[in-house]
């Protein structure tokens, strides 16, 4: 009987020392898994963000390549300015086939005639491959200016088959920083290093294990029994797994390349059971041999609980988000799919906090950690039985709500909004007030959601947009229009047209107003409503507006080597431009490229400029002023007008909005006729021309004749026509002599 219970107790403990080794032997495989899938994550993550940065600098190139922006280092400046204010780049260079060029960095003047050898030496390898034809990378450097860890993307800028010049974009190593920062691989027991091509650590994870700080993992403690086969598998770029044991802790290792310069990740993970386990278990066995039968009960007990607690803790890994608690993307996907998917009755939310970087800005990643926190208890007091929520990443929360009324989710969503603007507002030493935005899909998904708050990103008075098929379709003509924007200004798509400006009393011709015309490829027409307020938007309107300038000097031109007697042509102007300090210089050398006179070209701009900055825009109109130019102010009376500020910013022209001239009743007209008689009389005191705009009817001419108004332009007189079709009804022959 005591050999039958030994024998028993033997088996038993065998049979559990063999599940030990293969529930050790299945989580070591687990982890391995894991630990491969981790690191080609946050591979991904990295080509992917480079990708976006060469996407960015590529399209730029394209629409400088071969245009009108080849070889002068000042319009390449322009477009750097104008980009890099519109995008995440520290900054932004170009640089000529000299080696001279200009550097934008964010919150620094821009820097003119820069030689290519005063930049970082990694800077420089990285240029230089681009001027040999190549997409490149640069090793990671130190800005002089304020000390940030930055690498450099840039990409050759061609001119037919010759590279003239190279494009350059700075960005930060955050994101390289957020993967090293990150504690939550492997349910927080892993880290990530970034290393270089000789196992040289290039960003360090502040989570790891290692306490000492070698300069590669080619020194101990990291690897100590197999530094060839590491050196051979950087030196073939290839993958490799591994193990290396610290202060009595065995740590599984992965290096996986990331694709660019020859930098690899290096995934640490510390083993959950270490290698003494076994070894522990053989020395129990003789001393205990009596007792084997309860050591394995306690022992198989132990095991699976361990294995349970592994278990739930990888669950938690991969089901809920660290930082907040709350339930991840994976988690609120699996949900969605098994409630709500392919039926009714449900809406899906994505809110997200405006400006979230300023709050990791100021208060520190665990300062905004803990905002993400707040904002995660304010949604899920919100929420109704049957509804779920998830944080996605950053600021990115998306919701399940079992409403499809917009009110209802509206005020829902408002009440959420309140209480968070509430509470930021009054709490803590600095005054910070954070502001959500939010979009909801009504019976949609999380990708209509997020599209629906993406539509109102940039405007801080919409707090919620609904996903619809006019927004999908708003934002795709969108994307569409700014996809071959560049490409459009290239192939000269943008037509000139001309509308003239009429004296009221002689009818003759006196001027007129160039206009844009977007013609596609198949001959028809885009027209401004649809695409300027994108260019407003985006920034691109900088590019068309001097773009527009150029086809009024090649035009003016045109009359003057045809023996035609010049008419002066106004032109549109864009705020953005106006802003630029060297706007004035930069219009000067294209207007003296084409010897055109400067009092030819005359500059319209809005009358809500000077609401933004009026002593930056009385500079500017001195300036232009200084060099023969004229200024006219459009659109005025559509806004908040002033006479004071006609008074102080000495325009040349005054351009009366159409609004003026609308339908109203008698008193209301009576009204309009007394403004208009002061405003006119105010004006030519001043030596300021007049300008009715939307002159339609010979009613709307005599009006404004009799008000003293100076010239007319509108439908009275003629459409806008195309260039050729100006030219040939008003500037030869005998109607150009009728007109004037």
């Amino acid at each position: 009987m005591a050999l039958l219970t030994i024998v028993s107790s033997l088996v038993l403990c065998a049979a559990a020392i063999g599940m030990t080794v293969h529930v050790l032997n299945v989580a070591d495989e687990t982890e391995y898994a894991q630990t491969v899938a981790i690191a080609k994550e946050y591979r991904m993550r990295i080509t992917s963000q480079i990708d976006k940065n060469m996407q960015i600098l590529a399209t730029l190139a394209y629409g400088m390549s071969e245009g009108d922006y080849t070889g002068s280092l000042d319009k390449a400046t322009q477009i750097i300015q104008v980009a890099n204010a519109g995008n995440s780049f520290v900054g932004m260079a170009y640089f000529g086939a000299d080696r001279i060029g200009s550097i934008n960095i964010v919150g620094y003047d821009t820097e003119y005639n820069v030689e290519l050898e005063a930049l970082d030496d990694a800077a420089i390898a990285a240029i230089e491959k681009s001027f040999e034809g190549e997409n490149a990378v640069s090793r990671i450097f130190t800005l002089e200016v304020n000390g940030q860890m930055l690498f450099s993307c840039s990409v050759p800028v061609y001119s037919g088959e010759e590279v003239i010049g190279v494009l350059s974009a700075v960005d930060t190593i955050d994101f390289f920083n957020e993967i090293a920062n990150g504690n939550a691989v492997m349910g927080g027991s892993g880290y990530v290093h970034v290393l270089d091509s000789t196992g040289r650590f290039l960003v360090r994870s502040p989570h790891s294990l290692v306490k000492e700080q070698p300069s590669t993992i080619l020194e101990q403690p990291y690897i100590l029994d197999n530094p060839q086969e590491v050196i051979d598998a950087m030196e073939a770029q290839s993958s490799m797994f591994g193990d290396f044991t610290y202060e009595g802790t065995v740590c599984h290792f992965y290096l996986e390349p990331i694709g660019v310069n020859n930098w690899y990740l290096f995934c640490v993970n510390r083993r959950w059971a270490t290698v003494y386990t076994m070894q522990d278990l053989v020395v129990v066995m003789p001393l205990f041999s009596v007792g084997f039968l309860l050591v394995v009960t306690i022992l198989s007990l132990a095991v699976i609980n361990i294995y349970r607690r592994n278990t739930k803790r990888l669950l938690r890994a991969a089901y809920w988000d660290k930082v907040t608690g709350a339930a991840n993307t994976v988690q609120f996907d699996d949900i969605f799919n098994e409630k709500l998917s392919g039926g009714t009755g449900y809406s899906t939310v994505a809110i997200n906090v405006h400006n979230f970087k300023g709050v990791n800005d100021i208060f520190g990643s665990a300062g905004g950690d803990k905002v993400l926190q707040y904002v995660k208890r304010v949604i899920q007091e919100n929420l109704r039985p049957g509804e779920f929520f998830c944080r996605d990443s950053a600021d990115l929360f998306y919701l399940a709500l079992l409403d499809t009324d917009e009110e209802t989710i509206r005020a829902r969503l408002e009440n959420i909004r309140q209480t968070v603007s509430h509470a930021s507002a009054t709490a803590g030493e600095y005054s910070y007030e954070l502001t959500l935005y939010a979009g909801a899909a009504v019976n949609g998904g999380r990708e209509e959601a997020l599209v629906a708050m993406q539509s109102i990103k940039n405007n801080h008075t919409v707090g919620l947009a609904f996903y619809s098929d006019k927004l999908h379709d708003k934002i795709r003509k969108k994307n569409d229009i700014e996809s071959v924007m560049f490409l459009a200004l290239r192939n000269k798509e943008f037509k000139l047209f001309l509308q003239p400006k009429t004296a009221l009393d002689t009818g003759r011709l006196s001027s007129a107003e160039a206009l844009v015309r977007w013609r596609n490829a198949d001959g028809s027409y885009r027209y401004p409503k649809d695409f300027i307020p994108i260019f407003e938007e985006n920034g691109f309107c900088t590019n068309l507006d001097m773009y527009m300038v150029e086809q009024a000097c090649e035009q003016i031109r045109t009359w003057i080597d045809a023996g035609v007697q010049p008419i002066p042509i106004s032109v549109n102007q864009s705020k953005t431009l106006f802003s630029d300090g060297n706007y004035p210089n930069h219009l000067e050398q294209i207007v003296d490229r084409y010897g055109v006179s400067h009092s030819l070209v005359v500059l319209e701009i809005l009358e809500s400029m000077a609401s933004d900055d009026l002593s930056l825009l009385q500079h500017q109109i001195e300036t232009l002023h200084s060099k023969g130019f004229k200024v006219s102010m459009d659109d005025f009376g559509s806004g908040y007008s002033s006479l004071g500020m006609l008074y102080k910013l000495k325009i040349d022209e005054l351009k009366l909005d159409r609004s003026f001239l609308s339908e109203t009743s008698d008193e209301d007209k009576a009204k309009r006729e007394v403004l208009l008689s002061h405003i006119i009389k105010f004006s030519s005191a001043l030596g300021i021309t007049t300008i009715a705009e939307g002159v339609e009817t010979e009613e709307d001419r005599q009006t404004m004749l009799r008000l003293g108004c100076d010239y007319g332009q509108g439908y009275l007189y003629d459409k806008p026509l195309c260039a050729d079709e100006f030219d040939k009804k008003y500037m030869r022959g005998s109607n150009r002599t009728a007109q004037g």
